[in-house]
Formats: structure tokens, sequence, C-alpha cells
């Protein structure tokens, strides 16, 4: 049973603790993150069967990350360029929409209180030239782990909390239910 240190290698000290250091960084890919655990496990003493029980992948997957890393160091844990159109979200766009997630829409000279997905990317596409529909503008905000969604609208504020407080002692004194006069409580 070949253990993971096998496969990659004798790790020094110093890219151990840079291992341990990168996987402390919030922003890591799922998949980029998944993979230095598997070197950390291997540096720990796990086997390839025992790293591939735990990550859920096959000893064949595991060991060709463990060889990448042992071949080219962390660089090489990450993913290849995908093929296709790249994305139209770049990096100035994504600063712009941080910023203006972060800002009142009216701290920015707009007639509105709230942002809404077809608002905000109107704003953007103004801002920085670069269209995105509605929709994708809310896939873009969860990655970057920003809450959306509708707004929850209350009258909580309008109402008199002595006038609130009475109406529930006054349900309180009939058992949760009106008294059958109209108009009771």
């Amino acid at each position: 049973m070949a253990k993971g240190i096998t496969m990659t290698g004798p790790i020094a000290p110093d890219v151990r603790a840079l291992v341990e250091q990168t996987l402390t960084i919030p922003s890591l890919t799922l998949r980029y993150r998944e993979r230095l655990e598997m070197v950390k496990g291997a540096y720990r003493g796990d086997s390839v069967l025992v790293i591939a029980r735990w990550s859920g992948r096959t000893e064949r997957t595991v060991r060709m990350w463990l060889r990448a890393f042992r071949n080219g160091g962390l660089d090489a844990l990450g993913d290849a360029p995908r093929s296709g159109r790249p994305r139209r979200a770049d990096d100035g766009y994504c600063a712009a929409m941080e910023v203006a997630v972060e800002c009142a829409p009216r701290a920015l000279g707009l007639p509105f209180d709230i942002w809404t997905s077809a608002r905000l990317s109107a704003y953007l596409a103004d801002q920085t030239g670069t269209t995105i529909a509605p929709s994708w503008l809310r896939v873009l905000l969860h990655e970057h782990r920003f809450a959306n969604g509708r707004p929850k609208h209350s009258v909580a504020h309008l109402q008199d909390p002595e006038e609130v407080a009475a109406c529930v002692e006054r349900l309180r004194e009939v058992g949760g239910k009106g008294d059958g006069e109209p108009g009771g409580v």
C-alpha cells in the first residue's frame, strides 16, 4: 500500500507551512482546497487509499494530484484554463459590483433605496460598459458571498408598542381567539 508521501516525495518544512497557510485563505476554490488537503494528508502519512476514502475520489485521481504536486508544486494543483468565451465579469466589473453593493443606492445619486438585480445590472452596465443579465448577476453575487433575495417588508416600525401589548394581553385573556363580538380584538 503506497503511502502518500511516496507519491509526493519529501516535502520541506517551508513547503508544508506554505500549504497550511494557503489552506487558511477563505477565497480558495473548493477543487484547489481539496487538492491541498490531499497533499496535507500525504505529508501527514496517510496512504493513497485513506486519502481517496475521505476525499471521495479514486486512488487514481489522488495519485495524479500528488504526482502533479511533486512535479510542479502548488501551482500544479490549480485548474487548467478552460476553453470557451472568457467571462464578461472581469476584475474591474467585480470591483465595481462590490463598491456598488456596499453603498446605498441613494448615496450613489440613484432615485431608489434598495438594489434589485435588474437595477444593479443596469447601473453596472452604465458604469463599466459590460452588460450582464440580472440572473447571471445574482450568480456572480453568490460567488462573491453577497446575500441576495427579496426584501422583507414590515410595518412593525409603524405600530404603537403599547397597543400591540394591549392586543396581545386581550388575546391571552380570551384564549388566543376573538370573543365572538364584532370588532372585539
